[in-house]
């Protein structure tokens, strides 16, 4: 039948956060480009909306100044699910610091441990930081290590990056091989020749990293316009930003081998994504002539908000859907009454899974017209809610149904709309 989505508008959140854990984390690295305490309300505003387009798990930033610069984006830029991990800056030069931020519902902060590179005489050198956390549900470890390599071509400069890289894998080779590690931010590299790259993804070195997305040679280059990350704008803009256009790929998120393959933590394959990249801006400005990988406004924001473009990867955390004893693991099929009953403008849909299934979670109305679909997607065994909320008034008061559909299983229920 005919749905009937064009008379009415609804906001859908299923979520399973209070009864069952979100299993797909994302985790996205952003140079936000010089960022302080004082100055950059108006880009707050750009952040907001990049955040809100991705949607990442766990949000790890170069170039913030300092702890107000931390606790000023948590509170402009992103919502109260987030929180913020410890801010340890710099302890060798007063340049730009990273910060990491999570969604405590998913995750529980342990630590922020400085990886100090030393420099050489009169010179200064950033830290590396890194950031440890434990996944709430499947109780697995990640390390995330935050990077902004030394800057610029120039052979002096690319030894200079091969020495950071050469600390942090004195740290990373002390991991177990079952460790889940992986680097993320600005690597400032022109090519898959330079040697700090070359350490970084070498197999024979223990510590190494994987690249989910592999290129050879320069990344200046046309052919490799879906991978470039830097510079989001043309023109120079009054916040000090690089100019030029996309042509560079500094920003990667690098991985572990144990986050490869079958294991119970795992990169999905093809989530790899540098956010706002068509791969049709080579040499210019991101927002240039429109976007067809994020559309206009969110183009925009990425324009204004950095010189560089975001970039993230979804994770798989496995998590067994037979565990004895869990009071999270149902044991039969079970669809509730939804509650309030009856409601405006919104009500909550629950419902439980004794083994994992393929589910669809439908309204109807009191004529069988499908007015929308809750859920069409395969859940683990657990107890799920979903929000059903009216965006509009055009919907009617009256009787509507529910219905849930998984394996063998299959009912229905009644709600009322009362406005």
């Amino acid at each position: 039948m005919k749905k009937i989505l064009s008379t009415a508008l609804f906001l859908l959140l299923c979520t399973s956060q209070l009864f069952f854990p979100q299993n797909k984390v994302r985790i996205m690295t952003y140079n936000i480009l010089n960022y302080t305490n004082s100055e950059n309300d108006s880009r707050n505003i750009y952040y907001k909306k990049i955040v809100t387009a991705v949607k990442p798990d766990i949000l790890v930033l170069q170039e913030v100044k300092t702890a107000s610069s931390v606790s000023q984006f948590l509170s402009r830029a992103l919502n109260s699910k987030y929180n913020a991990g410890t801010f340890i800056p710099n302890q060798a030069t007063n340049e730009t610091n990273n910060a990491l931020f999570y969604k405590d519902s998913l995750f529980t902060f342990i630590a922020n441990y400085p990886v100090v590179i030393t420099p050489n005489p009169g010179q200064t050198e950033r830290d590396i930081s890194e950031f440890k956390l434990v996944h709430n549900f499947s109780k697995d470890t990640i390390i995330i290590y935050s990077a902004h390599l030394k800057s610029s071509p120039g052979a002096d400069n690319e030894q200079r990056r091969l020495k950071e890289v050469t600390t942090l894998l004195g740290r990373t080779s002390k991991l177990s091989s079952k460790s889940y590690y992986m680097i993320v931010g600005d690597f400032n590299l022109y090519s898959s020749l330079e040697p700090a790259y070359i350490k970084l993804t070498d197999a024979e070195s223990p510590g190494y990293f994987v690249d989910p997305t592999p290129i050879t040679g320069v990344f200046n280059n046309r052919d490799y316009s879906a991978h470039h990350t830097q510079s989001t704008r043309w023109p120079n803009l009054p916040d000090g930003g690089a100019n030029g256009g996309l042509d560079d790929r500094f920003d990667f998120l690098l991985i572990s081998p144990s986050l490869m393959g079958n294991s119970k933590v795992k990169i999905v394959n093809g989530s790899y994504t540098a956010f706002g990249n068509d791969g049709q801006h080579y040499d210019r400005s991101i927002n240039d002539a429109g976007n067809s990988a994020v559309g206009q406004e969110i183009a925009d924001a990425l324009y204004y908000g950095s010189d560089h473009l975001p970039v993230y990867a979804d994770f798989h955390f496995g998590i067994s859907s037979s565990v004895s004893g869990d009071p999270c693991i149902a044991n039969e099929f079970v669809l509730f009454q939804n509650y309030p009953n009856p409601f405006n403008p919104s009500t909550t849909i629950s419902y439980q899974l004794p083994s994992s299934n393929w589910v669809t979670l439908k309204v109807f109305d009191l004529l069988g017209r499908e007015v929308t679909t809750l859920v069409n997607e395969y859940k683990l065994a657990g107890k799920y809610n979903c929000e059903l909320r009216i965006d509009n008034g055009e919907l009617s008061s009256g009787i509507y149904f529910y219905k849930i559909t998984a394996s063998n299983f299959s009912k229905s229920a009644k709600m009322l709309l009362l406005k």
